[in-house]
């Protein structure tokens, strides 16, 4: 189906949130089996597996899912040590203060404990923790303690600030939380910059790498344009005509990037004719970052007439039909790297017209595929959200979704803090 014939599905704030977030944990939980696998090298993941890396049963979340619930709920619940009124709202601080939580005590992990963290992330709250203990904090309490925490924790991002920003830091850890920045300042997707800086600072707390930081500030401003369009349509509001693929692929391909890493991996190689126009046009624009996009280029080469299964079809047909899908790992490579990460991610979007079926090509990528699954199970979630309803099934609830709804551990959790981001960012 064409890009510009697909459009995202209407639905309220809430469901939009909610399903984003639970979409990102499935994604994660499905495809961390294959995490540190050679593509081509295990068999097909179609339905929740035990995660053998960590000895876990089938449907356990990993890393990505945590650290983008503790940032929805630094966003949604932050409280203010300033005399501002009111909870919730972006502070750096908090956030490391929530990613360390999450490392030594467990905090929004499925298992209740840490069991796997990046090196570049646990290097980031380990200076934390250091300040910490400089600071005297275990021997203070109340407001003291919290005052000398806010101290430690300015003091850590300043040193992680000034040590951590080399290429050789350019790992996915910020992009595979930044997801609750684009769904909680949705209202600002049309204001050029604030959700990018809002997204650029929150990697900055661990990852200050300029790619890292590009990365997610364009992620996240895709995310946020796509909430705006669905709920708006979802509404009747708004101005703007509904949102397509294309005008994701757009998004990412007109936006001017600072680091050449990302410019070369996702801005189009040739830019657009002077004077099409996105609507009139759509077609011709299609045509043309067929030809000159990277991305869309090598979803145009993969594409099949048979490649589009049904809701109905058996696991066999499922696996064949979603591998001819996936390039060699030579192509699309599903690695740590930042950039790999982002456009395997957005290529699974892309390539693929259903949540169901994107999800199937990003848990089979291995390398990183927990990780590559989380980023795009967060934009397709935004993308696809319904509410589960008898006749829904052909666009986010299939069979196969539900199942791996009902297998996922901890769901309770995904939802509780997906219900207090939402509830923030209706506020925004």
């Amino acid at each position: 189906m064409s890009l510009h014939a697909q459009t995202p599905t209407a639905a309220p704030l809430q469901t939009k949130i909610r399903l984003a977030l639970l979409a990102t944990a499935l994604c994660d939980a499905l495809g961390a089996p294959a995490e540190f696998n050679r593509r081509s090298s295990f068999s097909f993941i179609g339905h929740m597996e035990p995660n053998e890396n960590f000895d876990l049963p089938a449907g356990v979340w990993t890393d990505d899912t945590s650290m983008a619930l503790a940032l929805a709920r630094s966003l949604a619940t932050f409280q203010h040590h300033d005399g501002t009124e009111g909870r919730g709202g972006f502070d750096e601080a908090d956030q490391l203060g929530a990613y360390y939580r999450w490392w030594k005590e467990g905090t929004l992990s499925a298992t209740g404990s840490c069991f796997d963290i990046g090196n570049t992330i646990q290097r980031a709250v380990s200076m934390y923790h250091n300040a910490l203990h400089a600071a005297g904090v275990e021997f203070s309490k109340g407001a003291l303690a919290k005052v000398l925490e806010q101290e430690a924790a300015k003091a850590a991002l300043t040193r992680i600030g000034q040590d951590m920003s080399g290429a050789v830091f350019g790992g996915n850890g910020s992009l595979m939380r930044v997801l609750p920045i684009g769904l909680a300042y949705w209202r600002a997707a049309g204001d050029a910059g604030t959700v990018g800086e809002l997204a650029a600072r929150s990697s900055a707390v661990t990852h200050p790498n300029a790619v890292c930081r590009e990365a997610c500030a364009v992620w996240a401003g895709a995310v946020a344009r796509v909430v705006r369009s669905a709920v708006e349509g979802a509404e009747g509001t708004g101005n703007a005509r509904t949102m397509t693929k294309l005008d994701v692929l757009h998004h990412f391909a007109a936006h001017p990037y600072t680091t050449d890493a990302l410019r070369k991996a996702l801005a189009a190689e040739v830019p657009l004719p002077e004077g099409m126009d996105a609507v009139a046009d759509s077609a011709a624009m299609e045509a043309h970052y067929a030809v000159h996009h990277p991305v869309l280029r090598l979803v145009t080469e993969m594409a099949q007439a048979d490649s589009f299964y049904g809701a109905d079809d058996n696991d066999a047909v499922v696996a064949t039909r979603t591998l001819a899908l996936l390039p060699p790992a030579s192509v699309l490579p599903s690695s740590g790297y930042v950039v790999h990460t982002i456009v395997a991610a957005l290529y699974a979007f892309l390539a693929t017209p259903s949540f169901e079926m994107g999800a199937l090509l990003v848990a089979n990528m291995g390398d990183d595929a927990d990780t590559v699954a989380a980023v795009y199970g967060g934009l397709a979630g935004a993308w696809y959200a319904e509410e589960d309803t008898p006749d829904a099934g052909t666009g986010f609830w299939t069979a196969r979704v539900r199942g791996w709804r009902n297998a996922l551990v901890r769901r309770d959790l995904v939802e509780e803090v997906a219900e207090e981001l939402a509830a923030f960012a209706g506020e925004q």
